[in-house]
């Protein structure tokens, strides 16, 4: 992109990917929660010990085509300075022609890292902010000529059956490469060829008449990864309002990883609460996030064995109840509150122990549920290992969950059972830091059963 910004080695308040947040983006990963949005630093391969750019290569092809010659203190001529400045004495067909023939009739190497992302076989959308054809090449060896993928193009004022998403789709269906800002052809309108018309696309992607509306219904449930989107602050600031379709900035939960983040633009996206990570490499990110899927789904099998007896008891929209067993004889009497109040609930009372095949199971219940009761009480005032049972297992899986719901559907219910004061220490964020609902004289407050009925309608409805 032209004007990008210089590389630093990390912005304050850059985000850390510890241990535990890279468990939890894999668990989202695997259980197809997460789009990647594929930007041009992933364009890059070694060549003669020197890393190469495909902005950069093509727009020094560009330019020694058109005979286009640079300042000497203009050592930088990515494909948008050329076809800016080309623009200016060339009509928008020829251009077009132009930057798809150097695109096409070129040998670029198809990018490791972009085989990598193919090879993850829990994504069924990616979306691609490059004009290019590598990644769908990478995909179609990745995954085999035999799958089916359906390429997905962008384009102003274009007929909505065709720039969006179709009406029925979701993790069963053909997977899908969506290219936001078009896929270069020798016709004009088909991609963005300037920064003129990155901005005429970005406004599109806002305009109520031609948004992709299916698009931004899927985002809304789903955590985006922006893998090396560098763009300029003016255009990342469209772009991330255009992913969130008009709507609620805080409703998508989003990962920008890019070393390139200029101070402006790393505040926007934090007051949106999104995950800016500038001290790692989109590539190395990809790598390893490559790595940590790999090795979680070959080790999936056992816990991916149908497990009726838990699976069949569970309603879709239920209310999870998750408690420490201490609690139990508490717990029923909830749970016998809920149930004459025509709520249907969910609770383990074996006391499984981890390790058991039941978790995959433990972990779809907590995914169909309506709200998840994490019930609080000075029983979770010990060290993790005597708890036992699943209860911390749980308040991790529907941490998760929660990721992809919106924030105003409050799937998180903690119900504090005892004299525990608010804020206890024992208890973990985000569970620590939410609104906590006490019994009254042992039972649950009538407006608080009335907040779940009134849920769990919704959630139903909605499915």
């Amino acid at each position: 992109m032209a004007g990008a910004p210089v590389p630093s080695p990390g912005v304050a308040g850059s985000f850390p990917m510890t241990d535990r947040e890279w468990d939890k983006l894999t668990n989202l990963v695997l259980e197809r929660c997460v789009v990647p949005v594929i930007g041009p630093e992933l364009l890059t391969w070694q060549e003669d010990g020197k890393e190469q750019s495909l902005y950069s290569a093509c727009g020094k092809k560009l330019a020694e085509q058109a005979g286009v010659t640079f300042p000497a203190d203009r050592a930088h001529h990515a494909l948008y300075d050329v076809a800016n400045l080309l623009s200016l004495k060339l009509n928008s067909g020829d251009l077009a022609f132009d930057i798809d023939d150097v695109m096409r009739r070129n040998p670029w190497p198809v990018p490791d890292v972009l085989r990598k992302l193919a090879e993850i076989q829990s994504f069924s959308l990616y979306v691609t902010t490059t004009i290019d054809h590598l990644f769908e090449k990478a995909l179609q060896d990745a995954r085999g000529q035999g799958q089916e993928l359906e390429n997905i193009v962008f384009t102003p004022r274009g007929v909505k059956s065709r720039i969006d998403l179709p009406n029925n789709f979701g993790p069963t269906s053909a997977t899908v490469l969506y290219h936001l800002f078009g896929s270069s052809s020798a016709v004009s309108d088909t991609f963005a060829k300037t920064e003129d018309d990155l901005i005429e696309f970005s406004w599109s992607l806002l305009d109520q008449q031609y948004s992709p509306d299916n698009l931004y219904d899927y985002l809304q449930k789903k955590t985006v990864l922006l893998l090396g989107c560098s763009f300029p602050d003016w255009l990342a600031r469209f772009f991330i309002h255009a992913l969130n379709g008009r709507r609620h900035e805080e409703t998508i939960n989003i990962y920008y990883v890019s070393p390139n983040c200029e101070a402006g633009l790393a505040d926007f996206l934090m007051r949106r609460r999104a995950k800016v990570i500038t001290t790692e490499s989109p590539v190395d990110f990809v790598g390893k996030l490559h790595r940590l899927c790999s090795e979680r789904s070959s080790n999936r099998d056992v816990a991916q064995r149908p497990t009726p007896e838990l699976q069949t008891d569970f309603k879709s929209g239920a209310v999870f109840l998750s408690y420490a067993s201490e609690d139990r004889a508490r717990v029923r009497e909830i749970r016998s509150q809920l149930e004459a109040a025509n709520i249907d609930t969910w609770m383990d009372e074996r006391a499984l122990q981890p390790g058991e095949e039941f978790e995959q199971s433990i972990r779809e219940n907590i995914r169909r549920a309506a709200y998840f009761l994490c019930i609080i009480s000075r029983s979770l005032d010990q060290p993790p290992r005597a708890l036992g049972g699943y209860v911390l297992k749980e308040w991790k899986w529907a941490e998760d969950a929660a990721l992809e719901r919106h924030k105003e559907d409050a799937f998180l219910q903690p119900i504090v059972v005892d004299d525990t004061p608010s804020g206890a220490r024992f208890v973990d964020s985000p569970y620590r830091d939410l609104h906590w609902t006490r019994l009254r004289d042992g039972r649950l407050p009538p407006e608080f059963i009335d907040l779940l009925s009134r849920g769990i309608r919704k959630y139903r409805r909605a499915k």
